[in-house]
């Protein structure tokens, strides 16, 4: 794969609310995304951004935009949209040519920042795993978000489906094809698993020290940030995945939080006993380590990613944990089944 053709006359923007969005993006970009021209907006806390800058050099020029973007939110709030407008148009009043690089190019952030940019639809390039497309998600409440749209001066239908099926967009960078895509003409689908990989074990073992070879990570879910589950009930589920991880000979349990998760369970964590040193990394730069040979994940793309990657190769224990109301849970239960056929590991399902 040819890696992305960069010019001093355009000004990069990244768009990015996690560390591993910034991964993909780094692995494509590498030294360019330092240049003087690249200009990062961060959708996430200051503290995350604070770690990320333990694995990259930072771009010169950032902006942190701590907000709720889901469309829900979104939409009914003209104080945050003003406040994305304001500095889409400074950018925008600096530079004639922008180019878009976002992990999530779909939904009415997306719009608005490239709306107010000014970037061209032959000028956006998509990051993202891809396993979303292969699950195929419902673009919902299309004609409502169409009239929506519209009242902000932006007149596009939104796709049937979400991400890469849009068919504007002819650059994308994933880890996963998903099969529909060959379907949209003219897109270009560069695989970039492998250098991701090798830009995620490259970090992993600058930045992690796991001493004992019987290590395991718990991965955590936001169930209970998003009204699936009581906090007893949540706390429940998790004492009997970490007691499970413990039954098959398991020593230390590092504690892998998700990012939508808030700081309330920290205690029980501590309590349960388990290691919170790397609590807000990656999960994928803890699997990557090479005394970790287990792992406990809720049902979801964790353990789909983590084969594209090629991370599983030294996994000898997954248990996969199902929280009330998990989405798309058949279809994922069978892709990871597939997948998990391959490997000579055993694998739990609770």
């Amino acid at each position: 794969m040819t890696k992305y053709n960069f010019s001093d006359s355009k000004c990069l923007i990244l768009d990015v609310r996690s560390i591993t969005q910034l991964i993909y993006m780094s692995s494509v970009f590498e030294d360019r995304i330092f240049h003087v021209n690249t200009i990062l907006i961060w959708k996430g806390k200051a503290s995350t951004l604070k770690l990320a800058e333990k694995f990259f050099t930072m771009p010169k020029n950032c902006y942190i935009l701590d907000i709720n973007i889901q469309d829900s939110k979104l939409m009914f709030n003209p104080k945050v949209i003003s406040k994305i407008k304001k500095l889409c148009k400074k950018i925008n009043n600096k530079y004639k040519y922008i180019e878009l690089s976002s992990s999530f190019a779909s939904g009415f952030y997306f719009e608005l920042l490239k709306h107010y940019l000014g970037a061209k639809d032959e000028s956006i390039i998509q990051f993202d795993d891809g396993l979303i497309n292969e699950l195929k998600e419902p673009n919902r409440y299309r004609a409502i978000k169409f009239i929506i749209y519209a009242i902000h001066g932006m007149f596009h239908f939104p796709s049937r489906y979400k991400l890469f099926s849009d068919i504007r967009f002819k650059k994308i960078y994933s880890s996963i094809k998903p099969n529909n895509i060959d379907a949209i003409d003219n897109k270009t689908v560069h695989d970039i698993s492998h250098i991701v990989s090798k830009k995620i074990s490259t970090i992993s073992l600058k930045n992690i020290s796991i001493i004992n070879s019987r290590s395991a990570i718990l991965m955590t879910t936001h169930s209970v940030e998003s009204d699936r589950m009581t906090t007893p009930e949540y706390q429940k589920m998790i004492k009997n995945v970490f007691n499970k991880l413990k039954d098959n000979g398991v020593t230390d349990i590092y504690l892998s939080s998700h990012p939508a998760e808030k700081n309330s369970n920290n205690n029980f964590y501590r309590d349960l006993g388990m290691n919170l040193t790397f609590q807000y990394y990656p999960s994928e730069l803890l699997v990557a380590n090479k005394n970790i040979t287990s792992f406990a994940s809720p049902m979801n793309s964790t353990i789909l990613l983590s084969h594209h990657l090629k991370l599983l190769d030294s996994i000898e224990l997954i248990i996969a944990y199902i929280p009330n109301k998990s989405p798309y849970l058949k279809m994922v239960m069978k892709l990871i089944s597939n997948i998990l056929s391959k490997y000579p590991l055993t694998y739990y399902v609770l």
